[in-house]
């Protein structure tokens, strides 16, 4: 079949009625299909000549064919190229196709959020957004999210489970202890230690946003982690969050809350200027109750006292 190369059936059987002779005329031609519509094979003839498949004899009555090699082989170097260009573009349009894939992934995996107001607002959603669990690293200097932006209460009302991990910097801010009060009283879990590496949230254990300038205040510009990228994130929140201290829970050495919050905020690494100011007490207040929780655990030392705490679950 010669559709492949462009011709209608009509031209066809037409070219091929005078392939097979010397030369015809419209009228011997149309003879050999006597059904075909009044004027079709003139214009199929027409069609011929303008693409140099047939010619006309000087008289204008009679029509050949040009040999097939030379018409018809035209047409097939001109389709055959035609095909390679195609199989070109089409392999430059896949090439394309999969680079953008590469980079829609990448894009997918790792997000950079520029500027204070994105990074606060990307924070919120990733809070707003957690179904099952929110983990998080918390430090001085709120830039961006703070106890006054976050939406952690929200999603604690959900049955989202929360741990966060706070260190000395944030223990030291105006009203440090009061928000992690106000933390744990709401049902978030909460330890402290004396620095942690980063700022980071991590929700459901699928996307996780931390600075892209790692340790510090700043969070402009973050980054935001999907896929196994976040198992990274989530090895190192668990890392410290296994050797940070509970924060919250009474001592069951002392019995006094007081007590448990000045052990905490003390191995946290405040002086007791700061954990005195923390707790609303005076530094000679603060002074007397260590001195009193160092004769009830036997020791005489501070560093005594911090290793009794922690092996006997004062903390």
């Amino acid at each position: 079949m010669l559709e492949d190369l462009g011709l209608t059936p009509e031209e066809e059987r037409v070219y091929r009625a005078l392939v097979a002779r010397a030369d015809a005329t419209e009228e011997e031609i149309a003879d050999g299909a006597p059904h075909a519509a009044t004027g079709v094979t003139a214009t199929a003839l027409a069609s011929l000549r303008r693409r140099g498949l047939v010619t006309a004899h000087p008289d204008g009555r009679r029509f050949m064919a040009v040999s097939p090699e030379l018409s018809l082989g035209v047409e097939l170097i001109e389709r055959r190229e035609g095909l390679q260009r195609a199989e070109l573009a089409l392999s430059e349009l896949v090439e394309a196709y999969r680079t953008g894939s590469m980079v829609r992934g990448q894009r997918e995996l790792v997000e950079v959020v520029e500027g204070v107001r994105a990074v606060q607002q990307r924070y919120v959603q990733l809070q707003l957004s957690a179904r099952s669990t929110i983990d998080f690293f918390s430090t001085g200097g709120h830039e961006a999210v703070g106890p006054d932006t976050t939406q952690e209460n929200r999603a604690l009302h959900r049955g989202v489970r929360l741990r966060g991990v706070v260190d000395e910097s944030f223990l030291r801010q105006p009203r440090g202890t009061d928000n992690l009060d106000e933390a744990v009283a709401e049902g978030t879990a909460i330890r402290t230690t004396r620095e942690i590496p980063l700022k980071l949230i991590i929700c459901d254990g699928e996307a996780a946003m931390l600075p892209l300038r790692g340790h510090g205040p700043d969070v402009d510009p973050s980054i935001l982690l999907r896929g196994g990228l976040v198992n990274v994130a989530r090895a190192l929140f668990e890392s410290v969050w296994e050797r940070a201290l509970p924060y919250g829970e009474t001592a069951r050495g002392s019995g006094d809350i007081d007590d448990t919050r000045l052990l905490q905020l003390l191995l946290a690494g405040l002086t007791d200027t700061a954990a005195a100011k923390q707790l609303g007490l005076s530094t000679r207040t603060v002074q007397r109750r260590v001195q009193t929780l160092m004769g009830r655990a036997g020791v005489s030392t501070r560093l005594q006292l911090g290793w009794h705490a922690r092996h006997h679950h004062w903390v």
